[in-house]
């Protein structure tokens, strides 16, 4: 499944870029993450919380940043496990910074595999929870940059 999705945050490109830079601060904005540490080189350790349809999953896993171009592109993949449920996630993913009249325009492209139990509840269900924890995080994101103490 492929899910698109893009919003607009209140800020320059070049100071958005430093903030998603710093991997173990920009986890604390997203949604449901609970841990994270850093495993190597572009390379992090995390754990992720979250509620598909009436079961409550943590993942465990890893994330891998493929790719950089400075301040415009970042790919990453991620894979988890979830235990509890029995489930399995891997992901690609694709986000862009562009300039927009009213700061930066941030585009995500998530190509998702889960399987398990967790992957009964369907495409519509699945896509809602990643496109109500991608509008949380945008929310958290535009706080964060308005905050005296960003980047």
């Amino acid at each position: 499944m492929v899910i698109r999705e893009a919003f607009t945050v209140r800020a320059p490109v070049e100071r958005v870029w430093a903030f998603l830079e710093d991997v173990p601060r920009l986890a604390t904005y997203v949604p449901g993450v609970e841990a994270v540490e850093e495993a190597g080189p572009d390379r992090y350790r995390g754990r992720l919380a979250v509620r598909i349809g009436p079961i409550s999953a943590r993942f465990e896993g890893v994330v891998r940043i493929i790719r950089r171009e400075p301040p415009a592109r970042l790919e990453a993949e991620i894979e988890g496990q979830d235990g509890t449920s029995a489930s399995w996630v891997k992901a690609s993913f694709l986000g862009t910074l562009e300039p927009a009249a009213e700061g930066t325009r941030l585009a995500c492209e998530i190509d998702l595999t889960l399987r398990g139990r967790l992957a009964q509840f369907g495409s519509a269900v699945l896509e809602a929870t990643a496109r109500r924890m991608i509008h949380a995080f945008a929310q958290r994101l535009q706080e964060a940059l308005e905050s005296p103490h960003a980047p």
